[in-house]
């Protein structure tokens, strides 16, 4: 009898553990599809220009006066509903106006940064008064046709 009393007590609450790693996993995974499309975003916007169009289920924030940004992206439905931001920043350029808060200078064309300085950030860019262009080194270095400035 006091068993049965007290199986009939506990039984919810046995049910509701057995299906917590569910439940995880299925956060889990919402989790994972919205940290790889902001992670993915973020990456491809990392010292470009200008930010490309936003995902569907993201949300882009400008941060005051700078040409950082922040985006926020979600994926899965309420009570499984997983959330991710990640931050990046614009290339920093000086000189010339893409938008009214940040002034940037115009990539010089033909100029492309050195392997020891690949943003041109270090001294290239000061040294020669010239905006390089950024170029992917390392494993993308053999898609590289230019000038070798080293």
């Amino acid at each position: 009898m006091v068993t049965g009393s007290l199986m009939g007590i506990l039984s919810p609450v046995v049910a509701t553990m057995s299906i917590q790693p569910v439940i995880a996993q299925k956060r889990a995974s919402n989790f994972s599809v919205a940290e790889a499309t902001a992670v993915a975003y973020a990456a491809l916007n990392e010292g470009a220009p200008a930010t490309t169009p936003v995902p569907d289920d993201c949300e882009l924030l400008a941060l005051e006066e700078s040409s950082a940004y922040s985006i926020t992206c979600t994926h899965g439905d309420a009570p499984y509903k997983q959330s991710v931001m990640r931050s990046f920043r614009l290339a920093a350029l000086e000189g010339g106006t893409n938008d009214s808060t940040v002034t940037r200078r115009e990539y010089t064309p033909g100029v492309f940064c050195p392997l020891w300085d690949p943003w041109g950030i270090i001294n290239y860019n000061d040294s020669h008064n010239v905006q390089c262009i950024p170029v992917p080194y390392g494993p993308w270095a053999y898609t590289y046709d230019g000038e070798m400035l080293w």
